[in-house]
């Protein structure tokens, strides 16, 4: 279902991008020590283009620049739950709270992994293939570094967790059949499984979105602005946008 409005497209592309499985990490960093992960990743939508994405975390937050060339962002506070979606070029933030989901889970929507074999390595950690199927269609060809950046899972979980209340309304709303069996288990009821095996060094799911990690740092010092909302800004819910705030 198109959505009616640029603020229905910024909702559904925010909450989207949980599908595509954002590769997050996690570093120490003490309140007086604003050191972070730094990790560059390669995009594609919709198996067209690919355009860098850069995603930089520490203990309390993860921002995530979608495309550097826009200046839009993403800021997640991991310790209050919020996700902010800022657009730069209107001066909005879009802001997503944390809640239950509470739709009824499909009795069809089962799960399975299949594991491949070993598929070469990626900065000595052998990457193993998995394709994981819903229903079954197939919703994710990953390939995953096991070891690599473990703290990773913790911190997806929670951004997951975060987009999956919100996508249950967005699923209950949208009339049946729209809603595929992929889409409902990565947004709504198994938010974060692509991450389940380990860290996803290439991820392709059912629509042709790509993400491939293609280099990090840790223990990076960058600056604490990065992690400051613009004060002027417009804020606003999905409910405003459902209800024609």
């Amino acid at each position: 279902m198109l959505a009616k409005t640029d603020k229905e497209w910024r909702v559904r592309v925010l909450i989207r991008f949980c599908l595509v499985g954002c590769a997050l990490a996690l570093a120490s960093c003490g309140r007086s020590s604003p050191h972070a992960t730094i990790l560059s990743m390669k995009e594609r939508e919709l198996g067209g283009p690919a355009f860098p994405t850069r995603i930089i975390v520490n203990r309390r937050y993860v921002r995530i620049d979608p495309d550097t060339g826009t200046g839009n962002y993403i800021l997640f506070d991991r310790k209050q739950g919020v996700i902010y979606s800022v657009n730069v070029s209107d001066r909005t933030i879009l802001v997503i709270h944390s809640h239950p989901v509470t739709l009824k889970r499909p009795a069809t929507l089962t799960n399975v992994v299949q594991r491949g074999q070993t598929k070469g390595h990626f900065l000595g950690y052998p990457l193993v293939h998995y394709r994981l199927l819903t229903a079954g269609e197939q919703c994710y060809d990953i390939e995953v570094a096991k070891d690599l950046l473990p703290h990773a899972v913790k911190a997806l979980a929670a951004y997951a967790e975060t987009l999956a209340g919100e996508q249950a309304i967005t699923a209950e709303n949208t009339p049946t059949g729209l809603e595929s069996p992929c889409d409902l288990a990565d947004n709504v009821f198994d938010p974060g499984r692509a991450y389940a095996q380990g860290f996803p060094v290439r991820m392709l799911d059912a629509e042709k979105n790509e993400k491939v990690l293609v280099s990090f740092k840790q223990h990076v010092t960058v600056k604490r602005a990065l992690f400051v909302l613009p004060a002027h800004y417009v804020r606003y819910s999905p409910g405003e946008v459902r209800n024609g705030g």
